[in-house]
């Protein structure tokens, strides 16, 4: 028989077969190349792992789409093999073997796993198995084989994959069997077919007809509401809704529900009523004084903007001989507290400024409250560091003494950095001697 003739006619019924067969249902056609290695399995002490046993080519494939389980193939490989140089005694065993350059050619039938019945057809990981026929020049003359093996294609793109297979070669004539092990790619390509969308221009007939089908089944649409009282004879509803559909539950039917997948209210038109809170403070706008501004659910939903609070003090005695006549003391948002020089020791008026604070702060609970130590520019910026926060952590402890909570205070020392005075300035200097207490 003649082998040529008969791989030529495969060649052209694959080409022009339009019909026949294609890669996928938007892509048809697919073609594509691989690395082959190849050992005579059998001949070579049937070692047919052993990398040494094995010989390089290519190979190259079309294919095109039978059916969601079945795919076309023609393929052809070219490398070389070892074969033995003595080959009218296939029956001994021979040492001896040389290379030569062959190729063969082959006509497949492909089964594919992917078909929606094991795998998924869009899988990543597509499994196939395979056989056919085909021809070859081993050992310089033309052979018949039948080709059968596995493999795996991994999906990249819609049109490209990278294909793995493992074939081995039957020979039915006087020759030899071999495997194939490959490694390639494949593209795919083609154009989508188009769908014919036809639109139903009779729609009162439709309509007639299933009205004439619900006369003979009372409940059409199966929802427990007979056809003659359900407002929605043809669309499976509910009781409650005469019949209609209510997909959210509310109460709404889906017919007159502006939100109907939105559990709502019925005077919203069965949409849920959405609250607004501009400033994230957790005080709705609507009940919100200040709706633009963070602020406080006990105070409206407004920042803290504290009142300032004066206590009149009598005359008195205190460090340094220093005295204090009929000064006023004031609290707020921003209370001082000032020091002599190079101490962090509370006097009478601090305290007395303190117990006040402290009233106050539990009294409108405020929230945050900021501590902060000061000094002059005397000394070194170690001394004044450790001076400015032994300030501040002192004012902290007197405050939780009287009943405010330590976790509502951070206390930080600024030392020398971001005076509120001059200190350049003995008068203003000794002002930076202070603390800064900051109610939020």
């Amino acid at each position: 028989m003649n082998y040529s003739r008969l791989l030529f006619f495969l060649c052209f019924w694959l080409l022009y077969s339009p019909q026949l067969f294609s890669q996928n249902n938007s892509h048809k056609w697919s073609v594509g190349g691989a690395y082959v290695v190849t050992n005579m399995e059998g001949l070579l002490n049937q070692k047919a792992l052993k990398p040494n046993n094995y010989t390089g080519g290519v190979k190259i494939f079309l294919g095109r789409y039978l059916s969601p389980s079945f795919n076309l193939r023609l393929e052809g490989s070219y490398g070389n093999l070892f074969y033995p140089k003595v080959s009218f005694y296939p029956e001994r065993t021979l040492a001896v073997f040389t290379q030569q350059n062959f190729f063969d050619a082959a006509f497949l039938i492909e089964y594919k796993l992917n078909n929606n019945y094991l795998v998924k057809e869009n899988s990543i990981i597509q499994p196939h198995v395979f056989i056919g026929f085909g021809t070859n020049n081993m050992n310089r003359d033309m052979n018949t084989y039948f080709p059968f093996g596995a493999g795996l294609k991994f999906k990249v793109t819609n049109w490209l994959a990278l294909n793995l297979e493992t074939t081995y070669k039957v020979n039915i004539d006087n020759s030899y069997s071999y495997l194939q092990h490959q490694a390639g790619l494949i593209f795919s390509f083609g154009k989508k077919g188009k769908s014919t969308i036809v639109e139903n221009t009779n729609i009162e007939k439709a309509t007639s007809d299933l009205k004439d089908l619900a006369i003979v089944t009372s409940d059409y649409d199966k929802d427990g509401v007979d056809d003659a009282s359900d407002e929605c004879p043809y669309l499976f509803g509910t009781i409650a809704m005469s019949g209609c559909p209510d997909s959210d539950g509310d109460n709404v039917g889906d017919s007159r529900d502006k939100c109907p997948t939105e559990k709502g209210l019925l005077e919203n038109g069965g949409c849920p009523i959405k609250t607004i809170d501009s400033d994230g403070d957790g005080v709705e706008d609507v009940n919100d004084k200040c709706p633009t501004e963070k602020g406080l659910m006990s105070n409206g939903g407004c920042p803290f903007v504290p009142e300032i609070t004066t206590i009149k003090e009598e005359k008195k005695q205190i460090d340094s001989g220093k005295t204090l006549s009929n000064e006023m003391i004031n609290i707020g948002a921003n209370t001082e507290l000032f020091y002599l020089l190079s101490t962090s020791e509370l006097n009478e008026k601090n305290i007395k400024t303190l117990d006040a604070l402290a009233k106050y702060i539990v009294k409108v609970d405020i929230q945050k409250i900021t501590i902060k130590g000061y000094t002059s520019t005397s000394g070194t910026d170690k001394i004044n560091i450790d001076l400015a926060v032994a300030r501040a952590q002192k004012v902290s402890n007197y405050l939780y003494s009287q009943g405010v909570n330590m976790r509502k205070m951070s206390v930080q020392g600024w030392g020398p950095y971001n005076p509120k005075y001059n200190n350049s300035l003995p008068e203003e200097a000794i002002k930076n001697q202070r603390v800064e207490i900051i109610l939020e």
